[in-house]
């Protein structure tokens, strides 16, 4: 791939101006919504796709993967984790997709936040050329490498918000609000009776819009969402017919030069627009032993993942019952680092950790056979991972604040831990909590 350092823009505006006059089938925009807040963000945009991994088989995916340096831009659905445990089958999601959808691209731009700093990578020079003509200027580029022809890529801001709200058929969810509280109930139960510690209880919300939505349409529909709910791994994916878009404030696996390192989430709590209630709210998180019980079982649950890839003594937890605040709720979450064992890759560990343990529970695999027999329907895209993997390299989301639309049918979840001590009234509004965004998005209310 060559290279060419770009003037910065920011990359919201590229992605319109892709949105808007682009016609390949597939492209893909990892975004980075908080990058004024957090540190050392990063955005990228793929398009011009090359080959494909589509299939439901991961190790039919894992030879591709591990016999090239290429990098793949999309998704693994949560039921590949079927392919490494013996882990119970439920009934085919609404919206369908394959559990693996890779693709490799011949123009990817990265985006440095904090540097201001914006490379171009591509296999052919038209596919860069083809983009700069939808933009309105051409002059200042440099090379990595020398001088090339100067481009320069200038778009309009898209600070407005320009919200449509999809008229919507019919709307269902696999679980009723009572029969959510008897779920809860249920697990209680188990918990009581020793079978495992914690599960974390799904529910889904799926429905079907009058219409099919352009690809300007879902655009859209991501941009409100980033406003809406804004995180640092928002994305929108476009495969096909299909659309992923995501505003996930999890990150599941980055692996870089040998070190790896995971955030899991685990303890929530509603902002309030009353900032006395919002600063009590934080604060009760912050303090819950609940709360924290939950965030501990999953860091032990990690460390235990990493410790089958990593070297003896390298896996390292930091930042433990961290607070982030975000538009509609607070997170707690934790750091895990590691460093990769000598004979281990990036492909090794995701086999390894995935699906996220903050989307499982504990003891994991029993903890994914409870939440299945409960939820019934496949999860899909959602607890799955939407990112970029190599064999070398991973930077990866856990799939939640998603929603995925194919034709004119959507589908949306949300969930959370419940341990012992969970009050089940306090989990289902906790449900409402995290479905605010895109419940807003699609003027739904709860």
């Amino acid at each position: 791939m060559q290279q060419l350092k770009l003037n910065w823009q920011k990359p919201l505006d590229l992605a319109q101006k892709i949105a808007e006059n682009y016609a390949g089938d597939s492209w893909v925009f990892l975004y980075s919504a908080l990058s004024e807040v957090v540190k050392n963000s990063t955005s990228q945009i793929a398009l011009f796709a090359q080959e494909k991994i589509i299939c439901d088989d991961f190790a039919q995916a894992e030879k591709i993967l591990k016999s090239s340096d290429k990098k793949w831009f999309g998704y693994l659905a949560y039921e590949v984790g079927q392919e490494f445990e013996n882990l119970p089958r439920t009934k085919k999601t609404v919206v369908n997709l394959p559990k693996i959808w890779l693709v490799n691209f011949g123009l990817v731009f990265d985006f440095d936040h904090e540097k201001k700093e914006l490379v171009a990578s591509f296999s052919d020079k038209k596919y860069l050329e083809t983009v700069t003509k939808w933009t309105p200027s051409f002059d200042g580029v440099t090379t990595m490498m020398g001088v090339a022809p100067s481009v320069k890529l200038v778009t309009p801001s898209n600070d407005g918000v320009h919200f449509v709200t999809p008229e919507i058929l019919n709307f269902d969810s696999n679980f009723t609000d009572n029969s959510y509280l008897a779920a809860i109930s249920k697990i209680k139960k188990q918990i009581a009776a020793g079978d495992f510690y914690q599960t974390n209880l799904t529910r889904k919300f799926f429905g079907e819009f009058s219409k099919k939505l352009s690809q300007k349409d879902n655009f859209t529909l991501f941009t409100n969402l980033t406003k809406l709910s804004p995180a640092n791994y928002s994305s929108f994916l476009k495969l096909e017919e299909n659309y992923i878009i995501s505003s996930s404030p999890e990150l599941f696996l980055k692996i870089e030069n040998g070190k790896i390192l995971s955030r899991p989430i685990k303890g929530t709590a509603p902002r309030s627009r009353d900032l006395k209630q919002d600063r009590k709210n934080k604060s009760e998180l912050k303090n819950s032993a609940k709360e924290r019980a939950e965030n501990l079982m999953i860091v032990d649950l990690v460390r235990n993942d990493l410790s089958r890839i990593c070297r003896a003594g390298s896996v390292r937890v930091k930042k433990l019952f961290s607070i982030s605040s975000y538009k509609n709720i607070f997170h707690m979450s934790s750091e895990i680092h590691g460093k990769l064992a000598k004979n281990c890759n990036a492909i090794d560990a995701l086999k390894a950790c995935f699906p996220a343990g903050s989307m499982t529970g504990a003891p994991k695999i029993k903890a994914i056979e409870v939440a299945a027999e409960l939820e019934k329907l496949d999860r899909g895209v959602y607890s799955g991972a939407v990112g970029c993997f190599s064999r070398e390299e991973i930077n990866s989301s856990v799939v939640i604040r998603t929603l995925v639309l194919r034709g004119q049918k959507f589908e949306f979840q949300v969930g959370g831990a419940i341990t012992f001590d969970s009050d089940e009234k306090a989990e289902l509004a906790e449900i409402f909590s995290k479905a605010k965004g895109i419940g807003e998005l699609l003027g739904l209310k709860f």
